[in-house]
């Protein structure tokens, strides 16, 4: 048990894998209905599944159907609040479970039958659990990021730090700035023996439907062109190390175009060792190094036009 549960604290940078450092996550919850009745899926909180534009504060599921239901949980701290180390099942379970309850029928004379029945929908715990030890990876997946990460940027029209989408003229320039904070769960000797790499990225939305969007960019303008270095490698050790990141990037291409910047954590594995040690090295084993991407949780949206349209 204590090897499971340090593996909830000690796996960081060891998942070769792209995640979003953001406070929730998405589960697709598959719920069958294998009653002889239609049933109505609900929970304390009124909201069963579904995203904020488009809550599903109930479901209803008719006999011998199985559905699935895009559920938003907050990530799950490493800690509970008695400072344990969380017991991820058992957490998990808590928070998806669903109460279910079979819907009236109306008899032959017209009359609604009043008698219904009631239950409540869980995930198993015993499968859930051979899925953690399994899976090593899970817990990067469902708990909090080991690091938070923001992306802002400055320049064009003003500051423009705040906002999720701009506008700028074509030939014009912004500055990017990455801040990154380790956060305080991960165990000092963790934090010891990886390193950050922050890095910046853009894309550009369909490129294909600029005719002057080959990959090769031997028709037409390069659509942008960064100044500066794109990758910064973040000394942990160092507390006068801000943990900050930052580049000019020109735009010589009409288009939109995404702007934003991931924290590359790796943890060289041979140095894994002790009776904390986690499980599952797998592939990483043998003092490979992997690399875990944590993504900003919002990007930038650039639009960049000719002069006269901004």
């Amino acid at each position: 048990e204590d090897v499971v549960d340090y593996s909830i604290l000690n796996r960081v940078g060891m998942d070769p894998g792209v995640h979003v450092s953001s406070d929730e996550v998405v589960l697709l919850m598959a719920v069958a209905n294998e009653t002889s009745s239609t049933i109505i899926l609900s929970n304390r909180k009124g909201l069963v599944g579904g995203f904020e534009g488009s809550p599903m504060p109930t479901v209803r599921i008719t006999s011998g159907v199985s559905v699935k239901i895009p559920v938003v949980i907050p990530r799950i701290d490493r800690f509970d609040e008695d400072g344990q180390v969380t017991d991820l099942a058992a957490e998990l379970v808590s928070r998806t479970a669903l109460q279910w309850e079979s819907e009236a029928l109306e008899s032959a004379d017209g009359e609604t039958e009043k008698i219904k029945r009631t239950g409540r929908v869980r995930i198993p715990s015993r499968c859930l659990r051979e899925i953690i030890d399994e899976h090593k990876s899970f817990a990067s997946r469902i708990c909090r990021p080991p690091v938070s990460l923001s992306v802002s940027v400055a320049g064009g029209s003003g500051e423009v730090g705040g906002k999720e989408e701009i506008s700028l003229p074509l030939g014009s320039a912004i500055r990017v700035d990455a801040s990154m904070t380790v956060q305080e769960w991960v165990p000092a000797d963790i934090v010891a023996k990886c390193k950050v790499t922050l890095e910046f990225c853009c894309a550009e939305k369909q490129p294909g439907n600029s005719s002057s969007s080959n990959p090769g960019g031997s028709s037409g303008p390069m659509p942008y062109m960064w100044c500066g270095q794109l990758r910064r490698t973040i000394d942990l050790s160092d507390d006068d190390d801000d943990k900050t990141h930052l580049a000019t990037i020109a735009f010589f291409r009409c288009g939109v175009f995404v702007v934003s910047a991931c924290a590359k954590v790796s943890q060289s594995l041979d140095n894994t060792v002790g009776p904390h040690a986690p499980g599952g090295g797998g592939s990483g084993a043998g003092g490979n190094v992997v690399e875990e991407s944590w993504w900003a949780p919002h990007a930038k949206v650039v639009r960049v036009g000719e002069p006269e349209e901004q």
